[in-house]
């Protein structure tokens, strides 16, 4: 009896806490399952979880910091939950929750536009995606699909929703698979409406409004090529309005609003047009997402045209060339980043192959024998390989540099400035200008009518023009000129040291030689022109807010006067005692 009672005295012990190992599990788990469907419930569950934490075992402690970390994020504390998220990716041996943990920390790096920091997450990600469990795995690589989206470097997207689309998904994560392929293949040009259709059906099947209302925003876009279509589409956007709006997510409703803006154009509708595009950009600017916004303030330039109001359309047109212009901007920062990750990514790999080299350098002097003479050779050979090694690497990295430098400041078709880099010289020449008081003079030129060359013949054609333009205008360029892209069809001349009259010799030849150029190489005729705005450091101040706009103001008056022509800005008090061969407005 005694014998017995001393056996189950040792016994119970280990019996109590396998029994409290479990019950955490279980209750771990229950949390985990609240975390996505009743957030009060879930903090709830970690509240009553915590009195207990000194209890768990290492790896129940990383799935509790995992679930906290979440709590955090949730509450909007996203850099403050990524060191937790750290600790559990570096510290838990279970590769599912390993990866969750980086799935986490790629999730709010992105929702805080830190996107080289993202981008950095999926090195360490893909390596446990066949290590994890199937459905954290299939998670995981629809996360990563869905910020290359994110990014917009959509064929990188289809690479991650292709190896999923058609796993055995949840009903939740096949409708959102099909919705990020068909976005990736939407903004590709590569959409067709039977694949659309798929997807409309599955998210239909799946009770997922969201993805589900923005595949039916796609497909009224891919109708709007036919009239009788357009028709359709505008039908099959009504239908959906008071489902868009009570979902309430800003993204989709700012879209739908932009989209229902141009099939409303597309049938005629100018005035049901110009409502919903007003509220699509207003929806739009609170959420920060320029594409909706260009597209909305490009619908009301549109309309106003369609209707005859110039004044109207020229206003309307000036916003959607702000929002282009932050669009760009915005994805110049998203290629950046995708070009900083691939240049991280090379250069680890070449320090993991000098790691490689030393390793190997080190284990050669280690294993030094009697064969002296054979081993100093060795060594000499091995420190030459690892010399050659660095210096190739040097070389590599600085080219990697200079190449990486060069895409930040210059346009890929033109070859020129982009509106980044010509801003930072702009600011240096102002600079230079007011220490040396010497005048600086802006030209601003846009060419006419360029969206009805790429509406007529096609954007190849487009870019033929655009590199045409800076071909043809070169020779009229001093050394000391800096020229750039601002956007679209948009330019920028700075003319350090150059007087007004100068300039505008140089913008009227400029004018000239572009209104000669001949397009027959494209397989067309047509005319190309431009229109030309000029101020200086001596009618405006030495900000480059004011010399821009001034020349700004400049060029739509070129665009009032019936373009192709080239004036000067002057202020409102001067104008009066203008001459009248240098008026306010010098115009050829």
């Amino acid at each position: 009896m005694l014998k017995q009672f001393l056996i189950g005295a040792l016994i119970s012990p280990f019996f109590v806490l396998a029994v409290m190992a479990d019950e955490f599990d279980d209750k771990l788990k229950v949390a985990d399952e609240l975390r996505s469907q009743n957030v009060n419930a879930f903090r709830d569950a970690l509240d009553a979880l915590s009195p207990d934490a000194s209890k768990f075992s290492p790896e129940q402690t990383q799935y509790f910091n995992y679930l906290n970390a979440y709590s955090l994020s949730y509450a909007g504390k996203l850099l403050d939950a990524i060191p937790l998220y750290e600790g559990v990716f570096a510290s838990s041996l279970d590769y599912s929750l390993k990866l969750r943990a980086k799935n986490s920390i790629l999730n709010n790096y992105a929702l805080v536009r830190d996107f080289p920091k993202a981008l950095q997450q999926i090195p360490d990600m893909v390596p446990l995606l066949s290590r994890a469990n199937e459905t954290d795995k299939n998670l995981a690589i629809l996360t990563i699909a869905l910020f290359y989206n994110q990014l917009e470097d959509f064929e990188q997207s289809l690479v991650y929703t292709n190896r999923v689309v058609n796993s055995n998904l949840s009903s939740r994560n096949r409708c959102m698979a099909h919705n990020l392929r068909s976005e990736s293949l939407h903004y590709t040009g590569k959409l067709d409406l039977e694949t659309l259709q798929t997807a409309i059906d599955i998210c239909t099947d799946s009770k997922e409004p969201i993805p589900l209302n923005l595949s039916k925003l796609w497909k009224a876009q891919l109708m709007l090529g036919d009239l009788q279509q357009a028709a359709q589409a505008l039908d099959d956007l009504i239908a959906i309005q008071a489902d868009v709006e009570g979902i309430n997510y800003p993204r989709l409703t700012a879209e739908y609003y932009t989209t229902l803006a141009q099939v409303y154009l597309a049938n005629r509708y100018f005035n049901n047009a110009r409502g919903s595009a007003l509220k699509g950009a207003e929806l739009a600017k609170g959420m920060g997402n320029s594409r909706p916004m260009k597209s909305a303030y490009y619908v009301l330039f549109e309309a106003a045209k369609a209707e005859g109001n110039s004044n109207e359309a020229l206003n309307a047109y000036i916003q959607y060339a702000e929002a282009d212009k932050a669009y760009l901007d915005e994805h110049n920062i998203k290629q950046m980043a995708i070009q900083q990750a691939k240049f991280d990514s090379l250069e680890k790999n070449i320090e993991i192959q000098l790691l490689d080299k030393e390793n190997s350098l080190l284990k050669a002097q280690a294993d030094l024998s009697s064969e002296e003479k054979q081993n100093h050779l060795l060594l000499i050979t091995l420190l030459a390989s690892t010399t050659i090694l660095v210096l190739m690497w040097g070389i590599i990295n600085r080219k990697l540099h200079i190449a990486l430098r060069e895409k930040a400041q210059t346009d890929s078709l033109t070859k020129i400035s982009n509106r980044h880099y010509f801003t930072e010289l702009a600011l240096k020449a102002l600079k230079q200008a007011k220490d040396t008081n010497e005048p600086l003079t802006f030209v601003i030129f846009d060419l006419d009518h360029f969206k009805s060359v790429n509406d007529t013949y096609g954007h190849p054609v487009g870019d033929w023009v655009l590199k045409a333009v800076i071909d043809s205008v070169k020779p009229n360029i001093r050394r000391e000129d800096i020229l750039g892209r601002l956007g679209g069809e948009e330019f920028g001349l700075l003319l350090p040291g150059c007087p007004e009259r100068r300039a505008f010799e140089i913008a009227n030849a400029m004018r000239q030689r572009i209104s000669e150029i001949n397009t027959a190489e494209t397989g067309h005729v047509f005319d190309i022109s431009a229109s030309f705005g000029i101020a200086s450091t001596l009618t405006s101040n030495a900000q480059f807010e004011s010399l821009y706009a001034n020349a700004d103001e400049a060029l739509y008056e070129s665009k009032r006067n019936g373009r192709n022509k080239v004036s000067v800005y002057r202020p409102a008090p001067e104008i009066a005692a203008v001459e009248s061969n240098a008026a306010a407005v010098l115009s050829v």
